[in-house]
């Protein structure tokens, strides 16, 4: 609209300047020319000339205020062109068809087209949500520079996705209308919001777990304690035991053998199995609540995976369970490994538990003769930190499960065999102790990584 107006303007300017010459241009010559020129036919060629000269110099004049308005036009348009070249975020101007008309460097460097294949795209070849009949419907029912701002996912050339935050404003001109929309990348913004609500939600579990631990702790340090007690009142042949038995005219030795028989040493060490086992669920509830303030050393992270793999494979109830010594594995080390700034028994806590997962994990798998389980150790170096990886080739886990497996007290075991606080503590221990990072990535059917990122030594080792 603002188009159009300024060209009507320029029209009509060019009119009255033309109008107005002329006008000028006859009326003054010709009173000039009969004044000076009595001769016919003189007057008559000079007329002529006039008409020659009237021509010329209004096509001059003509020329000029177009040029003028041409240069105008070019100086806008290039600044136009270098405004939407310096932007960082795609730009598209889209008809109402759908079609893509135009588009800025920024949209051919992150779809990975190249200018003429995204201007013979239509906007559901970059965002596949897009219905084009949906679309022209929806830019013909919109108001003159209506905005919209609403978030969808585009589509890369090499078929990867990714979110984006869409701006788009609709706007007429010579009765057509079109959209010009800024879509900018939201991955990482994603990312991090994803981390916060874990944060929080770590942090407000962490209270919780913290608050129950302590309810359950004492109760169970009494039957723990009590338990104890009935095997030294019961089992140690101490002169007060002696002493009280034959003031009761108790036989010990009968006694000793009835509960012997009736199975209740057995079911006095069971009691006090699961109060241990639940003395270290409290434990580890009580570290998942509050920070250790535990110095820090400067490790190296190939020995404390080897230190891992070792402590595992003594542990002969487990090896004879998940088949630890008939697993392949392949360790990628770098060959200077850097040393990192940890609490080498917290580090070592969590590598053993991501080992042990993975073990469980490919014990439920079933291969093929030609496949077996590997378990494979890799550390890298890299800007942001050194970086330790533990890939297995299990069954791998849904997206679904996994987004929850850093939550609190999530498990996907069976009733007694997990308490659903490894992982989490793990993610505790590395993002909020060490201040590095914890994700994990899966393949169903083809097995699943984990992936730590420890800050370099930066020179608060003890």
């Amino acid at each position: 609209m603002k188009q159009r107006k300024r060209l009507y303007s320029i029209a009509l300017k060019i009119a009255a300047v033309y109008s107005l010459f002329g006008f000028l241009w006859i009326i003054l010559s010709d009173r000039l020319l009969n004044f000076l020129v009595r001769d016919a036919e003189i007057v008559q060629s000079i007329q002529t000339v006039k008409g020659w000269l009237y021509v010329l110099v209004t096509a001059a004049i003509i020329y000029m205020l177009v040029d003028r308005y041409d240069r105008s036009v070019q100086k806008s348009q290039n600044a136009y062109r270098r405004l939407l070249e310096n932007i960082a975020d795609p730009i598209f101007l889209i008809g109402s068809n759908g079609q893509i008309i135009d588009i800025n460097e920024a949209a051919v460097e992150t779809l990975g087209y190249s200018r003429k294949q995204l201007l013979d795209c239509t906007i559901s070849d970059v965002a596949p949500s897009a219905n084009e009949k949906e679309w022209e419907k929806a830019i013909n029912e919109a108001g003159p520079d209506q905005r919209f701002l609403f978030e969808s996912k585009y589509r890369r050339k090499d078929g990867t996705s990714y979110p984006v935050e869409v701006v788009a404003c609709v706007f007429e001109e010579n009765e057509q209308k079109f959209c010009i929309s800024v879509a900018r990348d939201i991955s990482q913004r994603l990312k991090t919001m994803e981390l916060l609500l874990q944060r929080e939600k770590m942090d407000s579990l962490g209270g919780m777990a913290a608050g129950i631990a302590h309810e359950i702790n004492n109760p169970l340090a009494a039957i723990l304690g009590s338990c104890q007690n009935i095997r030294n009142r019961i089992f140690n042949d101490s002169p007060k035991n002696l002493h009280i038995a034959q003031e009761c005219n108790v036989d010990v030795k009968a006694m000793r053998e009835y509960m012997r028989k009736r199975d209740i040493l057995n079911m006095i060490s069971t009691i006090s199995k699961a109060g241990e086992r639940a003395s270290q669920i409290i434990s580890s509830m009580l570290n998942f609540g509050y920070s250790n303030s535990q110095k820090l050393y400067s490790c190296n992270v190939s020995t404390l995976l080897d230190e891992s793999i070792e402590l595992l494979s003594s542990d002969v109830n487990f090896c004879s369970t998940y088949m630890f010594n008939k697993l392949r594995i392949t360790k990628k080390y770098i060959a200077e490994d850097n040393p990192v700034c940890c609490v080498r028994s917290e580090i070592r806590q969590v590598l053993v538990n991501m080992i042990q997962n993975a073990c469980e994990a490919m014990a439920g798998k079933k291969y093929p003769p030609d496949e077996q389980p590997e378990l494979i150790l890799r550390t890298k170096y890299e800007k942001e930190g050194t970086i330790i990886e533990v890939e297995d080739n299990g069954p791998g886990i849904s997206q679904n499960r996994l987004k929850k497996v850093f939550e609190p007290f999530y498990t996907s075991k069976k009733v007694g065999e997990g308490t659903g606080l490894g992982l989490s503590i793990s993610y505790f221990i590395i993002t909020e102790q060490h201040k590095g990072t914890m994700e994990v990535s899966s393949i169903l059917g083809e097995g699943t990584k984990f992936t730590i990122t420890l800050p370099n030594n930066s020179g608060k080792c003890s």
